[in-house]
């Protein structure tokens, strides 16, 4: 079996499901992890759709999560 990425961790997609234009990507894309606010994540993916078209921006924003959870 072939990965993109890591199973565990979320990993840019490429074709339709590539985000970089997303808003909530690219309000995040450009801020270190010491700057990004956890509880403004969690409301940006409570307010996602649970949708397939949804599916790789809700990965990225639960990726940031746990990255956030990892340095608190």
């Amino acid at each position: 079996m072939e990965y993109v990425g890591w199973p565990i961790n979320w990993a840019m997609g490429s074709g339709a499901f590539n985000i970089k234009m997303h808003p909530l990507y690219v309000k995040y894309n450009s801020k270190q992890f010491g700057d990004i606010v956890l509880s403004d994540v969690k409301t940006d993916l409570d307010g996602c759709l649970a949708t397939s078209e949804g599916a790789s921006i809700v990965a990225y924003l639960c990726w940031l999560i746990r990255c956030k959870n990892l340095t608190a």
